[in-house]
């Protein structure tokens, strides 16, 4: 059987990479996995080195900025030209919040839609005409907790996220028919090198997080307490590995049958139910695929 080629963005560091080598390394060789990131002369040297005899046999780095639509134009066409298919999508890249909603510049908020948002689309409009002329694809959108469930600090990164799960819950049905899934991924904290420079938990990235963007010292203290008195109105502690989540994307990725929406903890799982009758979005889907 033919391998999967798996086309995944933001593999410089955290999710992306661990997703990217952990797919690459599958015993069964059952994936081809293109791991891209935007800055290649500074990036790549540490995927390269955990890559190891990987490299270049399962795994293959390219480079592509999600914000420049030249790049993806020219990858997509070399990977097209080598491999004559792209059977999954993750887009992973992403921009983190930039400024507080109140006082910061409007350019923190195009930025981060910029990446989180229009990248997406970008990204998931080249792919789907390749899908649709197999008639079978995957598509993950690596969203988070927070593009369901609003949280006091980072407005920007929480816009984004909800414009990516809007758009998705969108195109998703009519893509059904063509054998295409959709599916969004809503991790909570996610134990990356990346994170962790920013606290060991949720409650400690988010306090943090407050103390860097708001200036202002009694709405600083207000979104603080907020955020750190009740750990499970925020995302719980719940700490996920890379592996594991890496793992639940494979199981996504081999599902015959995935279902729109994947919370990745227990705590995500609760705020999930709190707001959604059906947490995995498939009565929605299930609404349109009647028609």
């Amino acid at each position: 059987m033919a391998s999967q080629v798996i086309l995944i963005t933001g593999c410089a560091q955290g999710i992306g990479k661990e997703a990217a080598l952990f797919l690459a390394r599958d015993p069964q060789r059952r994936f081809k996995v293109y791991a891209t990131m935007r800055n290649m002369a500074t990036k790549q040297e540490q995927l390269k080195t955990e890559a190891g005899n990987i490299l270049n046999d399962t795994l293959f780095i390219r480079e592509l900025d999600v914000t420049k639509q030249e790049t993806i134009d020219k990858t997509l066409k070399e990977i097209i030209d080598i491999e004559g298919k792209i059977d999954v999508l993750v887009n992973n890249a992403g921009v983190p919040y930039k400024a507080w909603w109140e006082t910061g510049p409007m350019d923190g908020f195009y930025e981060v839609m910029e990446g989180n948002y229009f990248g997406c689309v970008r990204m998931t409009k080249v792919v789907v005409p390749y899908m649709k002329e197999k008639r079978n694809g995957r598509i993950l959108q690596i969203s988070s907790v927070v593009g369901f469930h609003g949280i006091p600090v980072g407005a920007s990164y929480n816009a984004s996220k909800f414009a990516l799960e809007g758009f998705s819950e969108s195109i998703a049905p009519p893509l059904r028919k063509f054998n295409i899934w959709v599916s969004v991924i809503e991790p909570g904290y996610v134990a990356t090198k990346m994170n962790q420079r920013f606290g060991e938990n949720p409650t400690a990235l988010f306090a943090k997080a407050a103390a860097y963007l708001i200036p202002e010292e009694e709405e600083r203290k207000i979104v603080t307490d907020m955020m750190t008195s009740d750990p499970e109105i925020v995302i719980g502690n719940d700490v996920l590995d890379p592996q594991d989540l890496a793992k639940q994307l494979q199981d996504v990725i081999l599902s015959p049958n995935p279902h729109f929406r994947y919370q990745t903890s227990k705590t995500i799982k609760k705020l999930a139910r709190e707001k959604f009758v059906d947490p995995t979005g498939n009565a929605v889907m299930n609404a349109w695929l009647k028609q």
